[in-house]
């Protein structure tokens, strides 16, 4: 018994050494990986880059159920990492997280955001500046965040990309840029097969619902594909070298994945109305839209422009993008998110 006692303390008195702050380097590169561990789930976060601007950009993914190490391509890792830390954080039932458990409520996923930043500043101290970098659904994330109590005092900066912060607005948005688009392009004479059961679907179906939602989402994905001048530079390499690269677990993130649709996290989404709380937000802000992004149309940017008063956003539409500008047009979208968190 006292032996048992005895390795018990040696094995506890390890596993607090190894878990000190002291062994997170403050500064120089780092590539660091931990877990949040919040409300029944673990949640990997990897922080890469360089620690010495003192500067973080978080990434908050799209999804729900979305992969945060997607982003970590060949090119961020070469020309984001060098200039300042990026931190990857696979939300609940997303990626790589774990646990059977755990609130899928749109709120706990708030919180969820507060414990990562709280967990940044312990780890890599209270003057490291933290920019939120929110995209797709992460674009409802951020702000539904930011508007909610103190929060916005975490941070130092918001670049919202392609972001759905009005679920209604958003489905209405993408109803009405399938039809105008979808009919210019039959009258061009452009894949007429594709087109034409798209536009007959809208012009027979309104955006309400979710069956309906889930319908025009997968369409303003595929529609992507049919337009000609979204670029698509080969640079990054396949789909497949980049989750084997960041070690993503397939399985992982297709369970995931199903557990968020089997969840439907995002349905309470379409009764909150952030726009009439956007005065509150004073952060330095950045918006940036794919002009050919069906899934979040632009129309969406246009609506925060409006209603965010008590600051003076920045913005800009990338003309030959859809709704992952960083992947199409890298180059001229990172040295803008560059520019903005070296300037703020």
């Amino acid at each position: 018994m006292i032996k048992q006692k005895s390795l018990l303390i040696i094995l506890f008195a390890l596993l607090f050494h190894s878990c000190q702050k002291e062994d997170f380097s403050k500064s120089g590169i780092i590539n660091d990986h931990f877990f949040l561990q919040s409300d029944g789930q673990n949640m990997p976060v990897t922080v890469a880059g360089n620690l010495d601007p003192g500067k973080l950009l978080l990434i908050v993914h799209g999804g729900p159920g979305g992969n945060a190490l997607a982003y970590r391509n060949k090119y961020v890792k070469a020309n984001v990492e060098s200039e300042f830390a990026v931190v990857y954080w696979y939300q609940r039932y997303s990626g790589n997280s774990q646990g059977n458990s755990g609130d899928t409520h749109i709120s706990v996923y708030r919180n969820d955001l507060r414990k990562l930043i709280q967990l940044l500043k312990n780890i890599y101290g209270d003057d490291k500046k933290i920019y939120l970098f929110a995209h797709s659904w992460g674009g409802f994330l951020a702000p539904y965040f930011l508007v909610h109590e103190e929060n916005q005092a975490l941070v130092d900066g918001w670049i919202q990309v392609g972001g759905a912060h009005d679920y209604a607005l958003n489905d209405s948005l993408t109803h009405q840029m399938l039809r105008s688009i979808g009919k210019q392009e039959i009258e061009a004479g452009n894949n007429l097969k594709e087109w034409e059961p798209i536009v007959e679907w809208c012009e027979t179906n309104d955006h309400n619902g979710s069956k309906n939602a889930a319908k025009l989402n997968r369409y303003a994905n595929f529609a992507e594909t049919l337009i000609h001048e979204i670029e698509r530079p080969d640079i990054f390499g396949s789909d497949l070298s980049i989750m084997l690269a960041n070690h993503i677990s397939i399985t992982s993130g297709l369970a995931n994945s199903l557990a968020s649709n089997y969840y439907d996290i995002t349905q309470p989404a379409y009764g909150i109305k952030l726009k009439t709380d956007l005065h509150k937000i004073t952060l330095p802000t950045l918006l940036l839209w794919g002009k050919y992004d069906f899934v979040c149309p632009t129309g969406l940017m246009d609506e925060l422009m409006e209603h965010l008063e008590n600051t003076a956003p920045e913005s800009h539409i990338f003309e030959k993008a859809g709704h992952a500008p960083m992947y199409n047009e890298p180059e001229l979208f990172w040295e803008t998110v560059i520019r903005f968190v070296t300037n703020h």
